[in-house]
């Protein structure tokens, strides 16, 4: 799975922010509610990324 860099212009809609998303890798899903700092300098994307490989790793 790559991350794919999202427009900066949706990223900044506050209602695509307050929704959970689903993501499958491989046999797992992962079940995502965005909590996070707007001022981060990293993406939601890559954040999340961040964290499921690591979790997948764990396996």
């Amino acid at each position: 799975m790559q991350a794919k860099k999202a427009n900066p212009e949706k990223t900044k809609n506050p209602e695509m922010l307050t929704l959970d998303s689903t993501y499958r890798i491989g046999n797992r899903s992962f079940i995502v509610e965005p909590v996070f700092k707007e001022e981060s300098s990293q993406t939601l994307g890559e954040v999340l990324l961040r964290l499921m490989k690591s979790e997948s790793e764990k396996l």
